[in-house]
């Protein structure tokens, strides 16, 4: 899914973007309502997430322009530090389909986007990411690597596209738990160890084929592509 995502703070712009990048959507970041405004006269999307507080608008009168005035039909979920229910009355009232207050759970984001998405009748779309000699088909959750496709289980396809979409990042094992399993607080990150030598085999990310899936000691793991590799 192609989805707008509507928030002027820059943690959660990089927590909903690596969240969403996880689950195998497309998302396109404002900061302003008036950007989003002239995004949709020419970009096509599948579903808004819009902030309540905007530097220059409310999240409410955003999302009650997007549906008298744009006509859009599509499903909106709102986003708020409040969670009293006289906002989330507001918001629905406003027009919102779903009401997520903060701080976002990203297991609960990722579900509650696929429930919207069922419930308004979205067929997903192939999308693909290339890297390399690899390339991602987002509906088929799965790799093309050296003319074969590579299966992949849920979390490895959710791991290698936060990778293969922040070539050259550091991602830390908390934050890695955090957008691909959904875990906080100080537990062990022997399960992304694990799964990131899982990966690293069934696709072989040595930089052999010019892609590598370093380790970077007592921090996490970064990607990198031939341009980076020495």
């Amino acid at each position: 899914m192609h989805i707008g995502v509507l928030e002027d703070d820059t943690d959660q712009q990089d927590f909903i973007e690596q969240c969403l990048i996880a689950a195998g959507h497309r998302i396109s970041q404002f900061t302003r309502a008036s950007e989003l405004r002239r995004a949709i006269q020419t970009q096509a999307f599948d579903m808004f997430i819009i902030d309540w507080r905007l530097p220059d608008a409310s999240g409410m009168d955003v999302t009650m322009n997007l549906r008298q005035h744009d006509g859009w039909k599509g499903p909106i979920l709102f986003i708020t530090a409040s969670d009293e229910e006289e906002n989330i009355v507001l918001a629905l009232e406003s027009g919102a389909d779903d009401f997520l207050s903060k701080p976002l759970r990203p297991r609960e984001l990722s579900a509650r986007i696929n429930a919207l998405a069922r419930r308004t009748g979205f067929q997903a779309q192939d999308t693909r990411e290339q890297l390399g000699a690899y390339t991602l088909h987002s509906s088929q959750r799965e790799v093309q690597f050296a003319g074969e496709h590579v299966k992949l289980t849920e979390r490895e396809f959710r791991l290698v596209s936060l990778f293969f979409n922040h070539p050259g990042e550091l991602l830390s094992r908390a934050r890695l738990l955090e957008v691909v399993w959904g875990i906080n607080g100080d537990v062990s990150t022997r399960t992304v160890d694990t799964h990131i030598s899982r990966l690293r085999r069934k696709l072989t990310l040595d930089g052999s084929h010019g892609v590598r899936l370093r380790s970077i000691y007592q921090h996490g793991y970064r990607l990198e592509a031939q341009a980076m590799l020495h």
